[in-house]
């Protein structure tokens, strides 16, 4: 499998990245688009980044150089899992920038007394504030312990609650917790390559308003072999479109039932390549049909 930095060599990008100037902080970067979190007055902007791996690995310098980046172009939402709980807890402390952040924080602990011990120390780390989401990957102890969940909310532990699972086989629970009306968010995959949950699983998300949230949008780097050694097509300018990785992401948010796609690198010039697919128009369902016909023939 090509890596990104392995497809950008080999389409001569990062002679062109290692061109540019420097990354200047400042108030005049362009603003990444924000959505509506369903059945609330507050927005979120469109772009995340996942849990990278100077989170995980508790690199604070990367890990505050990816955050200024991200919070210079607007963007809020952190995919917060593991280690990389603590380590944007100390950032966002040193910050000041709880109010600015969206942590989707992840429960890992099984058993209510457990999940609210868990969360209590990271509500520490992030400085005693009220999270703002609490996920699970462990779809089926939700199911069981959906009223526990929900009391996270009602004591003001959180604001928001989900699940979060990347594999078409979750997709029919994920719909019955939403017909139960149990999630506020829900984490899903959705490309090109895996288009399932556009069938059934995110028109019933805008039907009973619950948020998602997009992961996996290059398949873990199996979007880039695909289209290595190609030209991006010259009617991607029409919906501002710079690279191929802006061409995924802007197809993942031109479906209307997406709050946010995430986003995973710890290379800063890929930070700001993503947080591009957020500015700027998205391309209409025409070009969305043209756009996925184009993949799958590359495929």
């Amino acid at each position: 499998m090509i890596s990104r930095r392995e497809f950008l060599e080999s389409t001569g990008a990062v002679a062109v990245a290692s061109s540019m100037p420097a990354i200047v902080m400042g108030g005049d970067m362009p603003q990444i688009g924000s959505r509506p979190i369903p059945g609330t007055d507050e927005a979120l902007p469109i772009v995340g980044l996942g849990n990278a791996r100077p989170f995980s690995e508790g690199n604070l310098e990367l890990t505050r150089q990816l955050l200024d980046i991200f919070m210079s172009r607007g963007g809020a939402y952190l995919d917060a899992s593991g280690r990389g709980r603590f380590t944007i807890g100390e950032v966002m402390r040193e910050r000041g920038a709880q109010k600015h952040l969206f942590p989707g924080t992840y429960a890992s602990s099984t058993g209510a007394d457990a999940v609210r011990e868990e969360l209590h120390r990271i509500r520490h780390a992030y400085g005693d504030e009220i999270l703002d989401l609490v996920v699970t990957r462990n779809i089926y102890d939700f199911v069981a312990r959906a009223d526990d969940y929900r009391a996270l909310k009602e004591e003001g532990v959180t604001r928001y609650i989900g699940v979060a699972r990347h594999q078409q086989r979750f997709h029919e629970t994920m719909m019955e917790l939403m017909e139960a009306g149990a999630v506020d968010f829900i984490q899903v995959n959705y490309s090109f390559m895996e288009p399932e949950a556009e069938q059934r699983l995110l028109p019933m998300a805008q039907e009973k308003g619950v948020a998602i949230l997009i992961n996996r949008p290059f398949i873990n780097g199996q979007f880039f072999s695909i289209v290595r050694g190609q030209e991006l097509p010259d009617w991607a300018a029409e919906f501002d479109c710079d690279s191929w990785a802006q061409f995924s992401l802007k197809f993942i948010l031109s479906h209307p039932a997406v709050t946010c796609v995430l986003t995973e690198t710890s290379n800063m010039r890929h930070a700001i390549d993503n947080l591009g697919a957020g500015v700027g128009r998205l391309p209409d369902q025409k070009t969305r049909q043209k756009m996925f016909e184009l993949i799958q023939a590359l495929s």
